[in-house]
């Protein structure tokens, strides 16, 4: 009896993300600019993987501070 092979398609589709994200605060780091008009967004890598936010995430831009932080590119809610 031959081998039958079935191949299956496990690629993830990229998640559509609706309104803005609510992280909490140990998940989230915000920085402002002295003058106050810039503001930068950073979330925990795994954290922001876990909860599939992985296409709006630079990962290349970390955090000064916190390395295990990277910037995230869509403005998001702070929560305690």
């Amino acid at each position: 009896m031959p081998a039958q092979i079935k191949f299956v398609d496990n690629a993830e589709k990229e998640p559509v993300i609706k309104g803005t994200p609510r992280i909490p605060k140990q998940f989230s780091k915000k920085m402002v600019s002295m003058d106050g008009t810039t503001v930068v967004y950073y979330i925990h890598k795994e954290w922001g993987y876990k909860h599939r936010l992985w296409p709006v995430m630079d990962m290349f831009n970390l955090h000064p501070v916190y390395p295990e932080f990277c910037e995230i590119k869509i403005p998001i809610e702070r929560i305690d």
